[in-house]
């Protein structure tokens, strides 16, 4: 019988091919019609270490990871070792006849191949492994390999035969799996796509986002899982009249976005936790001038240098809060791949309109795994801009002198001049009055922080959220960013069971949305708050603003939560209001 999805794993050593392999397999799957959703661990080691790359494909839609490895391919007997707990007990193991031997729990259901033996024999080479590899997940699955040799041609082409080397690996291992393994596995076929569909990372849909919002000026400093940002900037921005630029550091690289976002520039930088500690000055200068700029913080799990290659949403905390004194910003979090793109555009909106940086938080796996998405209808995405002093209403007239830059307004939201256009005024971090001179005394302060966080209180009231499940639900499961899928995933088993369950996720963090939570969480018997952290940072920021009692579910193994840890959480340690389990 064909499975409605099948999760498999490539594991191996790192220099293996284990990630180029499983980018290539899912570029083949997409094309072929699957949707796709991976993850990826690999060493922070510049080489050598075990490395894992994780594909769920399916005919529908892929929320999530998947809760089990169907299928695993192990290069080696590390990749052996790391991953067999992973599989299921109906899954499938595939080891390398030369350096992998399965143990006995697996027997009648694994499988040797002598991966290098194929490509040595047919290319001359045994580094084609990883196409071999490929090549028996499209004999399994019956994928055609027809595009995927298109994509092994793009690939190496500037490396000489290597390419037509690797497509013979490719055809290889498909032939020997068709011959030798077949009805291993399989898995429903895709139907005729509706829309249009495309491979994106984390990554690249915000910097497609970024770019549809008008972004001409970027700043970086290279650092996982970041740096794919600044490199595809660097290759694109120019094509849209934009500069992208690496700094000598991130305090640098923030100091430059405030620059460009006070001359006129949408401006953006991309780090992680590291490099947003060094931004935090900055960030409050950014708040304190109200001038436009976005962050994007691509967590990974720390502290100090912690694992850089592993994910986490352990920086909440210092997105939301991190500076001396109170300064304002605003933290969003996007869900999914194609929620990247739509919260970058949110990202720059917010930054314009309420003139203040606005962070956004990414990770480690939402920001290099690859899902299907339908490709979007930037046409239907609207792009906002600033409101400068030529729009009308605004004080154009007024003498450089006195020009009210951070005039009082009803909305807290004052025109900002450009340079070189009418309205010259002093654009300062130090406390200041409207024209922004220098001011010290107790009423300009307070006048100025009602001003600079007041006029944020229509995010909490009106940014997006999504929600699953029924109105009133006994269980709720409440999170942010990445572990959506999972949840929503989870309140889908935990209603198979006959447990109402539903789902809140914000995308605006910081003003919280805490009308909105407290009349979703009415009447529920319990709220679950699943998070990659060890603190509960959600958990926390939502007991103290909204007044609820929630249940924390913290996990920081460095991989993302499956559905079944959330569903089988809540069945053993929640109750309902009757005292009844679950």
């Amino acid at each position: 019988m064909a499975l409605p999805d099948i999760t498999l794993q490539l594991a191996g050593e790192s220099g293996e091919g284990v990630i180029s392999g499983g980018d290539i397999l899912t570029s083949g799957a997409g094309r072929a019609g699957y949707w796709a959703l991976t993850f990826r661990t690999y060493p922070a080691e510049i080489k050598g270490g075990p490395c894992m790359f994780q594909v769920r494909i399916g005919a529908e839609r892929i929320k999530s990871i998947g809760n089990q490895t169907d299928l695993l391919i192990c290069f080696n007997q590390e990749g052996f070792e790391l991953q067999h707990a992973t599989v299921g007990d109906e899954g499938i193991v595939i080891a390398d006849a030369e350096s992998c031997k399965v143990s006995e729990e697996f027997a009648g259901r694994s499988f040797e191949v002598a991966f290098s033996q194929i490509a040595e024999e047919v290319s001359g080479s045994r580094r084609g492994k990883n196409m071999v590899v490929v090549g028996t997940v499209c004999g399994l699955l019956d994928i055609d390999t027809a595009e995927i040799e298109q994509l092994i041609l793009q690939r190496y082409a500037h490396k000489g035969d290597v390419g037509e080397a690797n497509i013979a690996s490719l055809k290889a291992g498909e032939k020997n799996a068709r011959e030798n393994l077949p009805n291993v596995c399989n898995v429903d076929k895709p139907g005729p796509a509706e829309r249009e569909r495309i491979l994106l990372s984390g990554n690249q849909a915000i910097v497609a986002g970024a770019l549809h919002a008008g972004l001409n000026y970027f700043a970086g400093y290279p650092i996982t899982p970041a740096s794919d940002i600044l490199e595809s900037l660097a290759a694109r921005i120019s094509r849209f009249g934009g500069v992208a630029i690496q700094t000598e550091d991130e305090i640098s690289a923030m100091a430059s976005v405030l620059g460009a976002g006070y001359a006129g520039a949408k401006a953006m930088t991309a780090t992680s936790g590291p490099g947003l500690s060094l931004m935090s000055e900055l960030i409050g200068l950014g708040g304190t001038a109200e001038i436009p700029s976005v962050i994007i913080d691509a967590m990974r799990a720390g502290p100090s240098t912690g694992m850089p290659t592993k994910t986490e949403q352990s920086d909440l905390n210092q997105a939301a809060y991190g500076s001396h004194g109170e300064a304002p910003r605003v933290v969003i979090a996007p869900t999914t791949v194609d929620d990247c793109l739509q919260c970058a555009v949110d990202a720059f909106n917010i930054a314009e309109t309420y003139q203040t940086p606005v962070i956004l938080l990414s990770d480690q796996s939402l920001s290099h795994r690859l899902e299907t998405v339908d490709r979007p209808d930037l046409s239907r995405i609207e792009v906002e801009d600033r409101l400068t002093v030529a729009d009308p209403g605004s004080q154009n007239g007024s003498p450089a002198s006195a020009f009210p830059r951070y005039k009082l307004e009803p909305s807290g939201i004052s025109p900002m001049p450009i340079p070189g256009t009418p309205g010259a005024y002093v654009s300062t971090g130090i406390e200041h009055d409207e024209q922004g001179h220098p001011s010290y005394t107790a009423e300009v302060h307070q006048a100025m922080q009602d001003k600079r966080f007041k006029k944020l209180d229509p995010l909490a009231a009106n940014a997006r959220v999504t929600t699953t499940g029924p109105e009133k639900a006994t269980i709720g499961i409440l999170g942010w960013g990445s572990t959506e899928g999972a949840a929503v995933e989870a309140a889908e088993i935990l209603t198979a069971q006959g447990v109402s369950a539903a789902t809140f996720y914000p995308r605006v963090l910081a003003p919280l949305p805490v009308e909105r939570i407290k009349a979703w969480a009415a009447g529920m018997d319990a709220i679950v708050v699943p998070e990659v952290n060890y603190t509960g940072q959600f958990a926390r920021m939502v007991r103290a603003d909204c007044e609820i009692p929630l249940i924390q579910f913290n996990q920081i193994t460095g991989h993302p939560f499956t559905a079944r840890q959330i569903a089988d959480f809540i069945t053993a340690n929640v109750k309902t209001a009757a005292g009844a389990a679950v």
